[in-house]
């Protein structure tokens, strides 16, 4: 029995597609795949499942070394990713409710926006590049990792206060982009969130206030709460 008869009653299959992996990259997207069982279980480079059909990521390769793709699937899940991608992982444009399996550390670029995702529990504790979890249901930073290289990006969710965001969050060397969220009260804590470059908010007032005093710690965030209070924005200036 050939390897791809073994598959047939999954839908098209990986092992359909007859790809024999010599090393580097592995490219498996635009298929119509509903499943990954053949894929390679170690990609030295690349690893491209994109635009497929896909449901879960079950046969899909442990190690990756470079980047993992599987954007723009049918995704509710990410049981079966890679342990291991060593440097981006992008999941975005799928029905992700969760971000349990993700791999614990990214060397490079998270992109998990564009979900139907209420919680950030699950996601890298570590990411060396940007995260992204734009436009999905959250309406806490709960489970960010807890260090981002690059830039984070978290505009178009729920969230209606940052409160204790420098709790889940430590070091950000990049900027913060929070717009398009219907943001009322507690942004100090941004304030104490190590290498945070700048904020990026729907209030401009409020966003000024934060981009004055950042990189100054707990006494940044002393002046900037006196001058909230005293622009009568008082919900905004707590942690």
């Amino acid at each position: 029995m050939k390897l791809k008869d073994l598959f047939e009653a999954t839908g098209k299959s990986v092992a359909d597609l007859g790809i024999e992996y010599k090393g580097g990259n592995f490219n498996c997207y635009r298929k119509e795949l509903t499943s990954l069982q053949g894929a390679p279980s170690h990609v030295d480079r690349d690893f491209y499942c994109s635009n497929n059909l896909l449901t879960s990521l079950e046969g899909a390769p442990s190690y990756v070394g470079i980047e993992f793709n599987c954007a723009r699937n049918r995704l509710t899940s990410l049981a079966g990713a890679p342990s291991h991608v060593g440097v981006h992982f992008y999941c975005s444009d799928n029905e992700l409710t969760s971000l349990a399996g993700a791999p614990s550390h990214v060397g490079g670029h998270f992109d998990c926006s564009n979900n139907e995702l209420a919680s950030l529990e699950g996601a890298p504790s570590h990411v060396s590049g940007n995260f992204y979890c734009s436009v999905n249901e959250l309406t806490s930073l709960e489970g960010a990792p807890s260090r981002v290289g690059g830039h984070f990006y978290c505009s178009d969710n729920e969230l209606t206060s940052f409160k204790d965001v420098h709790k889940y969050i430590a070091e950000i060397q990049g900027d913060f982009f929070g717009t398009e969220n219907p943001i009322r009260s507690h942004v100090l804590g941004l304030l104490l969130i190590k290498g945070l470059q700048w904020v990026q908010l729907d209030n401009k007032q409020v966003e000024e206030i934060l981009n004055r005093h950042l990189g100054k710690g707990r006494a940044g965030m002393l002046m900037a709460q006196e001058e909230l209070i005293e622009a009568g924005l008082e919900e905004f200036a707590q942690l």
